[in-house]
């Protein structure tokens, strides 16, 4: 019997064959009487590059030359994890990954998280889509900000439109028991969709609501453009003013352990508003700097992007400020993982990663799949989306 297993995506390139093993690990138990072969080989897949599977030939007939060859058509990337099956006429194998290594035997007995870097297309979205998140079961749901509705990418790339909402919706937030939420600019409102698809106004905001997060407890707040300042909403719907963002226009927040919400306000400062309500600046930068996209790590420390100048900052709980790290290019939108590595969509449709160990490498070229980035996200294997706003796509990016 075929073992259960959970999902992830791997990548890999047209008609290309597997380089030759490096090693064979040993021997393994063997449930399939129509093949004999029960050793396990080990590919080294250092240097290789891998775009979505469709089919693969596993031949290891041949035990002193085993190969495998995989084949991709134009179709949507298949999406799996731990132990993958695999057919064709010679025998009945499987393979899986690990960091950049293959391991291939003819049983099901093999386990293994897979892990092979690269770039594909999860799936299509409505027109435009901008936010984005990934729920625990790995499916994806994003903001379409000129169709006016969510999509639902599933982990196979299955893609729908899982609910309409209002005018322009600019983000997306998920709470405790798996309802979304989205802040509808051009309608002044935020929309609430149940896991099952129903969409309904949750309440009015203050006028363009530009970015939106919650807290712990369920409370919605959205940062507006007209008027500066925050909205505050109850689990049960009901809408306060709450906080001034003194002329500043946001552009994205977060809120820490204590309840303080946090903007990043593209007139180079972050905003902090506690929850009485007060606001003050938390962090001023130089003049001239674009801020964009914000960020907090388990231990509330604070990340913002600067388009204009390649940096991503760093502010600790109390205020204190220093440059993270620099991106490749002008850094838009960015989210964090729990090592405090920060991944940024920058202008160019590249992808940085920027280690907290030092440090900036480049994970993902867009541009080399025709498009570029925008909204951007993690799984919990660390597993990175970004939205396409201008080719309607969402791609992932395995690590």
């Amino acid at each position: 019997m075929k073992p259960l297993y959970s999902q992830i995506n791997l990548k890999v390139v047209n008609n290309t064959a597997l380089p030759q093993p490096v090693s064979i690990l040993g021997i393994v138990p063997n449930q399939n009487s129509a093949n004999n072969s029960n050793i396990l080989y080990q590919f080294n897949l250092t240097g290789q590059s891998y775009i979505g599977i469709t089919n693969v030939n596993i031949n290891i007939s041949n035990t002193s030359n085993p190969t495998i060859v995989v084949y991709s058509a134009p179709v949507t990337t298949q999406s799996i994890q731990g132990v993958v099956d695999a057919l064709n006429t010679l025998n009945q194998g499987i393979f899986s990954y690990s960091g950049t290594t293959i391991y291939v035997s003819s049983s099901y007995y093999i386990y293994s998280n897979i892990s092979i870097a690269g770039t594909s297309i999860l799936g299509t979205t409505g027109t435009n889509p901008v936010a984005l998140l990934v729920d625990n079961l790995g499916n994806v749901f994003v903001a379409n900000s000129n169709s006016n509705n969510v999509s639902k990418i599933t982990p196979s790339g299955v893609s729908t439109i899982f609910a309409s909402v209002g005018n322009l919706p600019n983000g997306i937030v998920r709470d405790a028991t798996g309802n979304l939420y989205t802040n509808d600019a051009n309608s002044n409102q935020v929309s609430k969709i149940t896991p099952l698809g129903v969409s309904s106004v949750f309440a009015s905001t203050g006028n363009v609501p530009a970015c939106i997060t919650i807290d712990t407890a369920g409370n919605v707040y959205t940062a507006n453009v007209v008027g500066n300042n925050l909205t505050k909403i109850t689990p049960l719907g009901v809408a306060t003013n709450y906080g001034s963002l003194s002329s500043l226009t946001p552009q994205s927040m977060v809120i820490d352990s204590a309840g303080n919400v946090f903007v990043c306000c593209s007139a180079n400062v972050v905003r902090k508003i506690t929850p009485a309500g007060v606001s003050t600046n938390f962090g001023v930068f130089p003049s001239g700097d674009i801020l964009v996209g914000i960020a907090i790590d388990s231990l509330d420390n604070i990340y913002v992007s600067n388009q204009s100048n390649q940096i991503i900052y760093k502010l600790t709980p109390s205020a204190v400020q220093t440059t993270y790290g620099t991106s490749t290019d002008n850094p838009q939108f960015i989210t964090i993982d729990s090592s405090s590595n920060i991944y940024c969509v920058n202008q160019n449709g590249t992808i940085d990663k920027i280690l907290a160990t030092g440090g900036t490498t480049t994970i993902s070229d867009l541009t080399l799949l025709g498009g570029s980035g925008y909204g951007i996200a993690l799984d919990t294997y660390n597993n990175v989306y970004v939205t396409d706003y201008n080719l309607n796509r969402v791609y992932i990016i395995v690590q």
